[in-house]
């Protein structure tokens, strides 16, 4: 499992260079980071790169990290969009974000804050 994490993290970080990259020049010429989702990638890889050697394992352990890492992530996620709701609202809120960047930010959200929930349950258990 040693090799995994290597993996895990070799990728993490050519994401992480690649979304550093590609949003800091979105964001410099004022629009909105349309590589969000390498963000979330590079998160989701480092989270593996910890997770491999605890999912190695095919215990209860780790099936218990794995469903309440999601379990969790629902409520998080149901957060999130009430509050995007209130931001993005088009009569009163003060962003305007298309559909496809909404969607492209709940999605980034949720594969981010899944892992880390991830992480967060395997240190606690």
């Amino acid at each position: 499992m040693k090799n995994n994490k290597s993996v895990f993290l070799i990728l993490g970080v050519i994401m992480l260079l690649n979304a550093c990259l590609v949003n800091g020049a979105y964001i410099s010429s004022g629009k909105f980071p349309e590589g969000i989702m390498t963000v979330a990638l590079a998160i989701m890889s480092f989270c593996m790169a910890y997770l491999s050697e605890h999912f190695a394992a095919k215990d209860e352990r780790a099936q218990k990290i794995r469903e309440r890492g999601v379990f969790v992530s629902y409520f998080w996620m149901l957060g999130f969009i009430i509050i995007l709701m209130a931001i993005v609202n088009p009569y009163v809120g003060p962003l305007q974000l298309s559909g496809y960047h909404s969607l492209l930010l709940i999605a980034s959200l949720y594969i981010s804050v899944v892992f880390l929930n991830m992480v967060y349950y395997a240190k606690k258990y």
